[in-house]
């Protein structure tokens, strides 16, 4: 079976989805493909049969975007809520703040400790940073901030996110994740108790029930306008002549394949699988560059609490290497309609891993054992409280940005900007570590773009909605004159 289809969307992530809401309230026929049976990608929220909700990881907003938080307003109504945020890691045997707030840390490290990391990083801010390599995400910490804080505050967690040493990791990654923060400007947040900074935010918005209410609420727009999303099939073929997408093949869960010719394309499915997929294939050289694409993995352990609460923390991390897992955080504290009643709560744990490896392959009740036992030593559970628990298994959550990635990227980048009728959107369709705001403003973007007959490039994903997409959102700059003082987002992490 094959038919037309003005736009055809590939992931029904945030972008996917932000790209198919523009398109439908622009009148346009549109369709998305999604391998998941769930819309959100990383940021979809599971409801369990006995009224649990948990998203993949918590998921919070900082958002420079003026509009944004305007649109998730008109979007969510009621449904969207300011929740304060509490955060806390554990390292050496003592849980500090986090952010890291000058006046924990010298109340609770010797005061040799805390000398010696003023003293570093006052070495190196004597130094120029113009002549110093800086190609690592360890070059560009310890330029900033001092071989003590870094071991401190930044190289164990690194470490257990990635999986591989910081001085292996693209200074790329510092440069995006840590923007904004640095020491001085710690302790000026310290006198002054100002949160601007996105990594000292203290409250932000979510939904009520989870990250992925944004997705639904979208697709629910998506389908009302006309459109339709296939959940649980996968794309299998992307056919072109050279310059344009003619026909996307997909399969459903039964195995029936279907074909689409699309006008525009927005692909948010990872990029190395779009890659894959082009028929006839790509050059070797591209292959090749994509194959040197790095991901990775995230096993989530969700647990039930017979207990109203376990912390009073939306996160905490874990860079202790003598912790197994890198965070967890309690779904509750972000909102009371996460857990099915008041005596009962819940927990995220978060693995970060590699599939394969002793985390991947591990079972519910071996990864229960670890957490529980863990706990225990830190205080945190007894043991008592704890009720059932499942795993989840979450592929390419996160791309790697290695030390020489952006070879392969910009080669990828290139040869995919032949094809005038593909736009690539969202985190692992561009393989960018962009925050879930950034990856919705990059669906509109691309939409926007269409109706204008254009598509969006290889160019940085943009941080604002764009002029000629407010106009199908029903946004003006009317709307920022009403929005509320302190309705911006706080970054997700």
């Amino acid at each position: 079976m094959s038919r037309g289809c003005c736009l055809c969307v590939l992931g029904a992530g945030t972008a996917g989805l932000g790209a198919a809401y523009l398109a439908g309230r622009a009148g346009v026929d549109t369709e998305v493909i999604e391998r998941r049976k769930i819309p959100g990608g990383l940021a979809l929220t599971r409801r369990t049969d006995d009224g649990y909700y948990h998203d993949l990881g918590g998921h919070r907003y900082y958002s420079p975007s003026r509009y944004l938080a305007v649109f998730l307003k008109k979007l969510l109504g009621e449904e969207l809520i300011m929740t304060p945020r509490k955060s806390r890691f554990y390292l050496d045997g003592r849980f500090f703040d986090y952010p890291v707030r000058l006046s924990d840390v010298l109340r609770k490290l010797p005061v040799t400790h805390s000398a010696k990391m003023l003293t570093d990083y006052l070495v190196e801010k004597a130094r120029s940073t113009r002549s110093r390599k800086e190609e690592s995400f360890e070059d560009w910490v310890v330029h900033r901030f001092g071989r003590s804080l870094y071991e401190f505050n930044f190289e164990n967690y690194t470490r257990k996110v990635w999986g591989v040493e910081p001085s292996e990791l693209s200074a790329d990654w510092a440069a995006l994740r840590i923007k904004g923060l640095s020491l001085g400007k710690v302790v000026r947040e310290f006198f002054s108790r100002r949160g601007d900074i996105a990594t000292l935010v203290d409250r932000f918005l979510y939904p009520r029930h989870g990250i992925g209410q944004i997705a639904r609420y979208l697709e629910r727009e998506v389908r009302e306008r006309g459109g339709v999303v296939h959940l649980g099939h996968e794309v299998v073929k992307i056919v072109h002549d050279g310059k344009r997408i003619t026909r996307i093949i997909s399969r459903d869960p039964k195995g029936s394949r279907r074909s689409i010719r699309p006008e525009w394309v927005a692909s948010s499915i990872d990029l190395d699988l779009l890659v894959a997929a082009l028929d006839p294939l790509p050059p070797p050289e591209v292959l090749a560059a994509a194959s040197r694409l790095r991901y990775r993995d995230l096993v989530i352990l969700f647990i039930r609490i017979n207990a109203s609460k376990v912390t009073g923390d939306s996160w905490i991390y874990f860079p202790d290497e003598s912790v197994p897992f890198s965070r967890w955080h309690e779904p509750r504290n972000w909102s009371a309609a996460m857990v099915p009643d008041s005596s009962h709560s819940s927990l995220v744990v978060e693995f970060f891993a590699n599939e394969g490896d002793r985390f991947w392959n591990a079972s519910t009740d071996e990864l229960l054992d670890m957490t529980l036992s863990t706990a225990r030593r830190l205080e945190l559970l007894e043991g008592s409280e704890i009720d059932k628990a499942e795993k989840l298994l979450v592929p390419h959550a996160y791309p790697v940005w290695n030390v020489g990635y952006r070879g392969p990227l910009e080669l990828i980048l290139d040869y995919l900007d032949r094809f005038k009728n593909l736009s690539v959107i969202g985190r692992n369709g561009r393989f960018y570590y962009c925050t879930i705001d950034e990856s919705l403003i990059s669906g509109f973007a691309a939409s926007a773009g269409f109706l204008e007959g254009k598509r969006a490039g290889p160019e940085p994903l943009p941080i604002e909605i764009p002029d000629n997409a407010l106009g199908y959102l029903d946004l003006s700059p009317a709307d920022l004159e009403e929005a509320v003082e302190g309705g911006r987002w706080s970054r997700n992490d």
